[in-house]
């Protein structure tokens, strides 16, 4: 009988009568990591590669009107820090959200 320990998780004991083959993956931090990817929060906005989310705005803009007099292009964009943290959503029934700034510049 072994027992599976995984960082600050329950210790989980194993009554099969064949050894594990392999190691369960942790798929919260696949997804995180997905997650921080498409977002790029960490890159300066200048420097974003075009993945992700600054691949969809770059996709969609310019947006120009039908005789093409006026134009709208991205020029970047920034996710603010959460107003609550994530318990205290919880406790007021609150989705757990962060404001996300885009600058776009009309010529």
């Amino acid at each position: 009988m072994g027992a599976i320990v995984q960082d600050n998780f329950r210790i989980r004991k194993s009554f099969a009568k064949a050894a594990p083959l392999i190691d369960i993956p942790n798929l919260i931090e696949i997804q995180k990591r997905s997650y921080a990817k498409f977002l790029q929060l960490d890159v300066d906005p200048a420097k974003r590669e075009d993945v992700g989310l600054q691949a969809v705005f770059k996709r969609v803009f310019p947006i120009k009107d039908f005789n093409e007099s006026a134009s709208l292009d991205f020029v970047k964009y920034e996710i603010d820090a959460p107003k609550y943290d994530v318990d205290e959503c919880h406790q007021r029934g609150m989705t757990y959200a962060a404001p996300m700034k885009v600058s776009i510049r009309l010529i």
